[in-house]
């Protein structure tokens, strides 16, 4: 920023949902490497490293590179991070030092062609604002401010049309809340002494914590009083210094607030026109955030700065004689963040770039309740096929399903394992109506509360519909069909973002739908009176959606995300052990089960205060596995039968899942 110069489950429960699901907890596609281009902020090497002790700190960027799995050098050293100190976004405010050339270098060394995998980061405009403010000329400030910002957005166009992955384009903050203003303001006005003057006026802000926006404020106008003193050993005219002075702080705050916004509004409404995966982050709300609670995330001061004044922190250790360890700095120098503020603005960007991904796993909730009534059904088909029923039966059935699992929920970035446990209660009805021919209907409700991530959570109540059927086949086969319709509200989600100590958790709420059907056959081969064994075989196919939501809050962190589809098409084969000894009948089941639809999907996502979105995908899920089931019917009366079941998956590297059922029904 600174310029130069300062520089599933079983086949019979429900297979479909659990390879969805499944693929919805793998590894995000991961980007391969992050390109960089911008200025001080953002340079790790190209002409300096502006945060103190820089040697043993990481930059923001070298913090993104290390989530991602790699290293951030300097492209001067044959890197990928082309920021320069001092750069801005167009050859008129410095023909030595711009995005636009580094853009062009870049582009140069690939044949024009951009990584479809990387992460970019294109983050430009703190100098160009600087030169702006510092014109003294509105007209000339706010066209230099609006070119720049349009400037910047073609040269993000210019890497989406060569091919770009995904865009990171941070906002930039307002340079009225760097102590380079209260600097400027005292070099004009107390110039013959303004070395002394700002040594007295850090001396006072140094000193001081800030804990609210106007507390910053207040301590900037009594440091400006502290500089007065040095102009003047008269206090009438130290008094009339002072107030001039803070009268030109306050007047030249108001205008780089205004050059900020329009600066940060111009490139936006850019961007959104050139449209791409354009990750936007709100690093000026960020500041402002930070300014009005500086505590919560971590700082003392705002204001002031660590390093010795008039020393750059490219050039400042934390060993360097009147460097300032007694508080927490948002500022190293008059113009650059603090290590600490480097890990925050890390920790921001990762955030919204994580959003998208955790949101897909709200597909979870459809996915569940559908397992779990197919479960519970599927249990129903076992005694039926087990029952002789004749023509006119009228049956009733109930119970309980679940299902369990300890999900590996993207990984690759760190998001931690989540735990998805599901429940739902179902009763149906089923009706025979010849020898070998009944239908049915069956209602299901969940309510369910899921942690598919550290970061993560959310409520789903679920109603679902089910209408069914199943015709014997001679006297050993069978095919069962069904289909179901399922509406889902997601209530209370939460996604917590860690910013320094403090934990931030935006809320929302949305609503899905999910639908499909099923066909299930096999035959059953008698090799004893009370023992049959043979192949099974099904194919299902699901539709799922989430509507689109934005979540409740106001705040930098704030996003809202696109609707969600998934689709899935399964097909299994398997062998069944079926015993009918009486009162207790055993069953057991190994399938091995084949995805053929959706192997990825992809959520949309955005801040709130962005007309610009971006696009996640998930990592390829598990295309196939095993599915081992166990169950028993207990035939307590003529009347009256109880059922139980539970399947376990294996070969899933992204997590085992266990279901269960249990009920009673009743023939009439």
């Amino acid at each position: 920023m600174a310029g130069r110069k300062s520089s599933v489950l079983r086949l019979t429960k429900g297979t479909f949902a659990v390879a969805l699901c499944l693929g919805l907890q793998a590894p995000a596609q991961a980007f391969d490497q992050l390109y960089v281009f911008g200025d001080s902020l953002s340079d790790t090497g190209n002409i300096g490293r502006w945060t103190f002790d820089s040697s043993s700190h990481q930059l923001y960027d070298e913090i993104l590179a290390g989530n991602i799995g790699t290293t951030l050098t300097p492209s001067s050293k044959g890197g990928l991070n082309y920021a320069e100190g001092g750069g801005v976004a167009v050859p008129g405010l410095d023909s030595d030092y711009t995005t636009q050339a580094q853009v062009q270098a870049y582009l140069a060394s690939t044949g024009g062609k951009a990584d479809p995998n990387g992460l970019y980061i294109h983050w430009i405009g703190g100098n160009d604002l600087a030169a702006a403010a510092l014109s003294l000329n509105p007209i000339t400030a706010v066209e230099i401010a609006t070119n720049s910002a349009t400037q910047a957005a073609s040269q993000v166009n210019d890497l989406l049309k060569a091919g770009a992955g995904t865009v990171v384009v941070p906002t930039v903050p307002n340079i009225g809340l760097t102590p380079v203003l209260m600097e400027g303001v005292i070099q004009v006005g107390l110039l013959p002494v303004q070395q002394q003057a700002l040594e007295a006026a850090y001396q006072y802000l140094n000193a001081q914590n800030t804990p609210d926006a106007d507390a910053r404020t207040e301590a900037i106008h009594n440091a400006l009083a502290a500089a007065a003193t040095e102009g003047s050993n008269i206090p009438l005219i130290q008094e009339t210094l002072a107030k001039g002075l803070a009268a030109a702080y306050d007047a030249l705050k108001g205008v780089a607030g205004g050059l900020t916004d329009t600066y940060n509004t111009t490139e936006d409404i850019a961007l959104a026109r050139t449209g791409g995966n354009i990750a936007r982050v709100d690093i000026n709300g960020l500041f402002n955030e930070v300014v009005a609670d500086p505590a919560l995330y971590g700082f003392a001061n705002t204001a002031g700065i660590a390093c010795p004044v008039g020393t750059s922190a490219s050039e400042c250790t934390s060993d360097l004689p009147g460097f300032d360890a007694s508080k927490a700095f948002l500022f190293s120098d008059h113009f650059h963040p603090t290590p600490q503020a480097h890990a925050l603005i890390a920790q921001y960007m990762q955030s919204v770039l994580d959003g998208p991904l955790e949101v897909s796993a709200l597909s979870q909730g459809s996915l569940a309740l559908a397992r779990n009534t197919q479960g519970l059904l599927d249990s129903r088909y076992q005694q039926l096929r087990t029952q002789d029923n004749d023509a006119g039966t009228f049956g009733m059935f109930g119970g309980y399903a679940g299902q369990s699992s300890d999900s590996k929920f993207n990984p690759s970035l760190g998001l931690g394992d989540g735990d998805l446990t599901s429940n739902s209660l179902n009763i149906g009805m089923d009706y025979q109506f010849a020898d070998r021919w009944m239908m049915g209907l069956m209602l299901s409700g969940s309510d369910d509360k899921d942690d598919p991530s550290d970061h993560y959570s959310y409520r789903t109540r679920g109603k679902m519909a089910t209408v069914f059927t199943g015709i014997k086949i001679a006297e050993n086969g069978w095919i069962n069909g069904d289909m179901h319709y399922g509406s889902l509200n997601y209530d209370d989600i939460k996604r917590s973002i860690t910013l320094g100590p403090a934990t931030r958790t935006e809320r929302g709420e949305t609503d899905g739908k999910q639908m499909g059907w099923r066909v299930t056959a096999g035959w059953d081969f008698p090799v004893l009176p009370v023992l049959k064994t043979g192949p099974v075989a099904q194919y299902s196919w699901d539709y799922s959606s989430v509507e689109a939501y934005s979540e409740k809050g106001n705040n930098s962190t704030s996003m809202r995300f696109g609707d969600q589809t998934s689709h899935s098409q399964i097909g299994a084969l398997g062998w069944r052990l079926n015993a009918e000894l009486g009162i207790v009948n055993p069953y057991a089941q190994v399938t091995y089960d084949r995805q053929f639809g959706d192997k990825t999907y992809s959520t949309t996502g955005a801040i709130k205060s962005t007309r610009t979105r971006f696009s996640r995908t998930t990592g390829e899920q598990d295309d196939d596995w095993v599915d081992m089931t166990a169950g028993l019917n207990v035939q307590i009366t003529h009347s009256i039968s109880a059922f139980a079941a539970i399947s376990q998956t294996t070969g899933l590297d992204s997590g085992e899942q266990t279901s269960y059922n249990a009920g009673l029904s009743a023939r009439f």
